[in-house]
């Protein structure tokens, strides 16, 4: 007696793995159905509903991989629609969940930085693309809610630091002592739009580079 699951099982154990076909399928689990009917036992034959239930069972299994093709083909429709409207972002400044800032000259850009409670204490690191300490900005107490920051793009000794990108972290702590997990929200102008890993990513004009489900306001 065959079965939708062991047939498929059979058809797909080879030495080199094979994309299997869904006509071929069909046909041969029919044949494989039929052969079975020929040769079945006088004596004991299957019993009719024991074929309904393998009819039934393949019928069921070719519905499940008609909706799961269907949807794969709707999330590609869907990702390339995405993909052509997000090019409405192109010479927007956008803020986007992240920790990335950049320096050129005298300009940095800025972050948004959100507090879930009031916090007695308020510290900035900014650090380095090779992970090293460049200043620590002390913010004081600040309360729950949402507060800008700019980096002045110098040092801890006062001197402006190289062009380039830059990371932040923030260090809170609450009346109780207890840490705080802050979100950060950084800007910066699309330049263009790129697809990495299906993935639709905004590039900023000065080279940092966002995830477009990342975004969560448009500035201008």
């Amino acid at each position: 007696m065959i079965d939708a699951t062991t047939y498929l099982n059979n058809v797909t154990r080879n030495d080199k793995p094979k994309t299997p076909s869904k006509e071929l399928g069909k046909d041969a689990f029919l044949k494989l159905f039929v052969t079975q009917l020929k040769n079945q036992d006088p004596v004991n034959p299957m019993k009719e509903k024991e074929q309904l239930a393998q009819l039934a069972q393949f019928s069921s299994l070719e519905r499940l991989t008609n909706i799961s093709k269907a949807m794969e083909g709707l999330a590609k429709t869907v990702n390339t629609v995405i993909g052509l409207t997000s090019t409405g972002y192109i010479g927007k400044t956008v803020m986007a969940k992240g920790f990335s800032v950049s320096k050129k000259g005298a300009e940095t850009t800025s972050a948004s930085i959100n507090l879930p409670v009031a916090c007695k204490s308020v510290y900035v690191d900014v650090f380095d693309k090779k992970g090293a300490l460049v200043r620590s900005v002390e913010m004081g107490s600040k309360n729950a809610g949402k507060f800008d920051f700019k980096w002045d793009g110098k040092d801890k000794d006062g001197k402006a630091a190289d062009d380039g990108q830059y990371r932040i972290v923030v260090r809170a702590e609450a009346p109780s002592g207890k840490k705080v997990l802050a979100n950060i929200e950084v800007s910066g102008k699309v330049k263009a739009i790129n697809t990495a890993g299906g993935q639709h990513v905004l590039e900023l004009e000065d080279g940092r580079k966002v995830l477009l489900s990342n975004v969560t306001r448009v500035v201008a």
